[in-house]
């Protein structure tokens, strides 16, 4: 990644948005971090300036998220305008569903359509906002079942696709509860090997500094202690279910294999919330 300039106004601003920290804060991070945006978010992080670090690269726009189970596949889109009120008007609503379609028939490309583009050029001159389809991702089951979650403000979809040996009411009744799992929880992968070399470290390199003065023969002890705490909060299989705090998502399908005739696997899942910046 290219720095970008410390002092500008722009990349404070932004550092601002995506912390919560102050101003002062911010240049000070920018400036020790050589005008890189990352690593002066974990300067923040790791000083104990940032007031939310899950907000960090969110950005505050308004839209909706819609999603769609058609067959073997679903999409999701996130589609932005600049006020909520716009968000809830039928037109705005029916540009996201124009996008959606396209993307379940043709994938993330029908984003770049001139159908789409048309369309948009039409409704931000007839409401006076700046709009765009931000973003899309079309699932392709690989041997399972989709299920899909839109949480009550539009802001929030999820698909998850589960594989089991029966299909009925139980397994809809588990893969919408999955989905709303990955909804309020936020995983950032399905099980521990899936989580990048470099989110670890980075966690490690936090960790560290946090209990940087301890003694050295209990230091890392202490860091993989909080890394295991990391993965029981980043990993889908070992989040506590939503509903019972008292089993991990394992353990609920564990006890769905009982009545499904079989072994229950989560074989994919994709989150997407309003203005939030997707993993790299």
């Amino acid at each position: 990644m290219t720095p970008v300039n410390a002092g500008s106004v722009d990349t404070v601003k932004e550092l601002r948005e995506r912390t919560g920290a102050g101003i002062m804060d911010c240049k000070a991070a920018l400036l020790a971090s050589g005008g890189d945006i990352e690593k002066a978010i974990d300067f923040l992080r790791k000083k104990g300036m940032a007031q939310a670090a899950k907000r960090a690269g969110r950005e505050a726009k308004e839209g909706v998220v819609v999603t769609r189970v058609q067959g073997t596949k679903a999409a999701l889109v996130e589609a932005n305008c600049e006020t909520d009120f716009v968000a809830r008007t039928d037109d705005f609503k029916n540009l996201a569903t124009m996008a959606l379609e396209g993307v379940l028939a043709e994938g993330e490309s029908a984003l770049s359509s001139p159908q789409i583009a048309q369309r948009i050029a039409e409704l931000s001159g007839k409401i006076g906002e700046k709009i765009l389809v931000r973003r899309a991702k079309r699932v392709q089951a690989k041997d399972g079942a989709l299920f899909t979650y839109v949480h009550s403000n539009n802001k929030l979809g999820v698909v998850v696709e589960l594989k089991a040996a029966k299909q009925g009411a139980a397994l809809e009744e588990l893969g919408k509860n999955l989905a709303m799992q990955v909804a309020a929880s936020n995983p950032l992968a399905l099980t521990r090997s899936e989580v990048s070399a470099s989110a670890v470290e980075r966690e490690k390199a936090i960790f560290r500094e946090e209990v940087k003065g301890k003694p050295e023969n209990i230091l890392e002890k202490i860091v993989q202690g909080k890394l295991n705490k990391f993965y029981q909060n980043a990993c889908l299989l070992e989040q506590p279910f939503i509903k019972d705090d008292k089993m991990t998502v394992q353990q609920l399908l564990n006890e769905a294999s009982k009545t499904l005739g079989g072994p229950v696997e989560v074989r994919q899942f994709v989150r997407f919330q309003l203005g939030e910046t997707p993993a790299v």
